[in-house]
């Protein structure tokens, strides 16, 4: 793969974020370089796949479902149905209607670390400008906060978000809107998988990426 690193300060606890093509990635403590690669690898390869068979921008939730089943093949659990979340005349802040929609799902350390990645990216220029000009192209754009559970399972919960307005156009921090011309829908899943079922499907999800390319900056130094 070809990635280009931007080291940040480290957050507390070795964790980690990653700017990924539209995708922003949250690593708690405790999780090796490894799996940080095959979740990388997993939301590639999905993301791949379902661009080939829905057009994100028209069917985001055909799309955002296809991607769930390519993450399934891989050897990830679908934990529940999608918690979604349809606002046709939307302002406001995005990460508060995402972390309201999963209060039941999400601690507020998760909530309280997605937010901080993304105050990080605001002050990387090279992040966000990858990140913006990912996000106008396919006008949508992920987050994923991820760590091991109780369970010893590497559990992600990845929040599609589609989002149509003109702000795109004028400002970077298009998460937090002021006017009320914005559509919105989030999806949100949990996923997870045993470190028994990554090292099944390491070796062959590598292989079918090796072509691909997809630019990566990191915002936070960590394992």
């Amino acid at each position: 793969m070809s990635t280009v690193q931007q080291p940040f300060d480290p957050l507390s606890d070795e964790s980690s974020s990653t700017v990924m093509g539209s995708n922003v990635l949250s690593f708690f403590a405790g999780l090796t370089h490894a799996d940080k690669l095959f979740i990388k690898n997993s939301m590639r390869w999905a993301e791949y796949r379902a661009d080939q068979r829905f057009n994100r921008k028209r069917s985001s939730a055909d799309w955002f479902e296809f991607y769930s089943g390519v993450m399934w093949s891989v050897g990830w659990g679908l934990e529940h149905a999608p918690v979604i979340v349809a606002a046709r005349d939307f302002s406001g802040d995005v990460l508060e209607v995402w972390a309201n929609s999963l209060s039941t799902q999400l601690s507020r350390e998760k909530v309280s670390r997605m937010k901080e990645t993304f105050q990080r990216l605001e002050y990387n220029p090279g992040a966000i400008e990858l990140f913006t000009d990912s996000t106008r192209k396919w006008g949508d754009f992920r987050f994923s906060p991820a760590q091991y559970n109780f369970h010893k399972e590497l559990e992600i919960v990845i929040s599609n978000v589609r989002l149509l307005s003109s702000e795109w156009v004028s400002t970077h921090l298009f998460w937090n809107l002021r006017h009320t011309t914005s559509q919105l829908d989030i999806q949100s899943r949990r996923f997870v998988i045993t470190p028994r079922q990554m090292d099944r499907y390491r070796d062959s999800l590598a292989e079918s990426l090796r072509e691909m390319r997809m630019k990566e900056i990191e915002l936070s130094a960590g394992v």
